[in-house]
């Protein structure tokens, strides 16, 4: 596994938009954090670009994310926000010199496609904040624990136990990202192989038998049964409107799981939500579920 170098002070950091532009001017908070901690900021040429929903068009998109893959003194890479856009340039990336030059890639939501782009290439990432919502109100653990990861490299989550968990524990890889995502890129070069390792799902604004239907679509597909643990974030705003399906994303999750016996953790802290914890996508982590708690521990 290629894991990049942890940062420190002085580094270069790009911002970059892969996906929709920012709605209001919260971001330039966000940049505010990322000179406190003491890093060199660096905009791509059209961050700040629209093109219809999206920052920019695909080609400016892409120009841009390149532009600082190839940019060797860049140690990290931020998206600006999700949205939607990332996966339509994906393709046309050139990852051949990342090896010799690794750097963190951090985000949620759309930028899913890119940390599980990154999983494929056998490369670590970050699923956690963005600047966008780095001064969200409720969000400063969720900030504290991205400086720990990309500082000291730590990794240390401990949450009360949800009703719904199932009991475990396991130590292995974290993939996954938002729900949908995932569901669009099976079938493509870029969706992570799972075998062994650790699923990270959640989602924003989904009914819940589009969930269920996702849900199905991995269950199918035979992932579910592959894994060695999982891990349910924030559903933020997953509602039924007309009873639909009339089960909870707790009872879905457990009966496409059944079957299986590895650890499951629900209302994990991650996702689109206030306090979205750090998650280091592609190294090793220990997942504990018991009575009392639930721990995400490792160190890169």
């Amino acid at each position: 596994m290629i894991t990049p170098k942890l940062l420190q002070p002085g580094d270069r950091v790009a911002i970059v938009s892969p996906a929709s532009p920012p709605s209001s001017d919260q971001w330039k908070k966000g940049i505010d954090v990322l000179e406190s901690w003491g890093l060199e900021v660096v905009f791509a040429e059209n961050f700040l670009a629209k093109h219809f929903g999206l920052a920019g068009t695909d080609e400016q998109r892409r120009a841009d994310f390149q532009s600082m893959l190839d940019d060797k003194s860049i140690k990290a890479i931020f998206p600006l926000r999700g949205g939607y856009g990332s996966s339509r340039f994906l393709d046309a990336l050139d990852f051949s010199d990342f090896n010799e030059n690794p750097k963190w890639i951090i985000g949620f939501s759309d930028i899913t496609a890119i940390l599980c782009q990154m999983d494929q290439l056998g490369a670590s990432s970050i699923h956690g904040p963005m600047p966008n919502n780095f001064c969200q109100k409720g969000g400063e653990k969720a900030l504290l624990s991205l400086h720990q990861l990309l500082f000291k490299g730590e990794t240390n989550i401990q949450i009360p136990s949800h009703l719904s968990n199932r009991l475990g524990e396991t130590e292995s890889t974290l993939v996954g990202g938002n729900l949908s995502l995932l569901a669009h890129l099976i079938g493509s070069e870029s969706f992570p192989n799972p075998a062994g390792k650790i699923l990270f799902i959640e989602e924003i604004g989904e009914r819940l038998y589009h969930v269920d239907r996702m849900l199905v679509q991995l269950k199918r597909a035979g992932y579910l049964s592959q894994l060695s643990g999982l891990i349910i974030g924030g559903f933020t705003d997953c509602e039924e409107a007309k009873l639909e399906i009339g089960k909870t994303v707790e009872e879905l999750v457990l009966e496409h799981c059944a079957g299986t016996n590895y650890p499951i953790a629900f209302n994990f802290p991650a996702g689109h939500i206030p306090n979205n914890f750090a998650l280091p996508f592609g190294t090793k982590i220990n997942f504990l579920v018991n009575n009392e708690n639930v721990q995400l521990t490792g160190q890169l």
